[in-house]
């Protein structure tokens, strides 16, 4: 039976192999983008490396099952990335990546900074999530035990709100968020993952109040 528990440094490996498996709304980050450890430099490891205590852990038998990677303020991480991405582009410029060459991750990177963000007001929803479970796992009800814990924890320290995106690729995840009682603020049309899936596709910014 697996446990819930904090992220520990150890964990580190092993959530950034599961952050690039499922990063392509389920599917390896191979789908649309060659430079696997760009991706995680640049947005996974404020997760693992600042923000560990809202980093939670399913784990069976000692083998990690997912986690859910959390921050109770956004705009902690929105200075975090202006900061780091920057790093993360020289390390691009100076040829310390594999994989960011090529077309295909070309093509994403010119995609990414062309497309339109979704705005929200953060002050009901100041906190945000991201979550995922192995392929295998997925319907154990670790990843709805990693919400609640996540959830509790916001709640214990008076967040008023939290917000998470996903897009209407994600066939499974949409509908599970509404269950656990999120609500669509906002669906906005992209191209960004168009080679990957073949058409366009909308982000899905949800919300729920604490």
């Amino acid at each position: 039976m697996w446990t819930i528990r904090h992220y520990q440094p150890t964990d580190r490996a092993a959530v950034r192999r599961l952050a690039g498996d499922t990063a392509h709304f389920g599917d390896p980050i191979e789908r649309f983008l060659d430079a696997r450890e760009v991706f995680l430099d640049a947005f996974a490891s404020f997760y693992t490396d600042v923000m560990g205590n809202y980093l939670w852990i399913a784990e069976e038998d000692g083998a990690l099952l997912g986690y859910l990677m959390g921050c109770p303020d956004t705009i902690d991480y929105n200075e975090w990335f202006r900061a780091n991405v920057k790093k993360v582009a020289w390390r691009v410029v100076t040829l310390r990546y594999r994989g960011v060459f090529t077309r295909k991750s070309l093509g994403y990177i010119w995609r990414y900074w062309q497309v339109r963000i979704p705005y929200i007001d953060l002050s009901p929803y100041p906190a945000h999530l991201h979550i995922n479970t192995r392929a295998d796992k997925r319907g154990s009800g670790s990843g709805t035990a990693l919400m609640k814990t996540y959830l509790d924890q916001l709640r214990n320290e008076n967040v008023p709100g939290v917000h998470l995106e996903t897009s209407s690729a994600n066939t499974i995840a949409a509908p599970w968020y509404e269950r656990l009682g999120f609500q669509l603020l906002q669906r906005t049309p992209s191209d960004l993952y168009i080679t990957s899936v073949g058409h366009s596709v909308d982000f899905l910014l949800y919300g729920m109040r604490l």
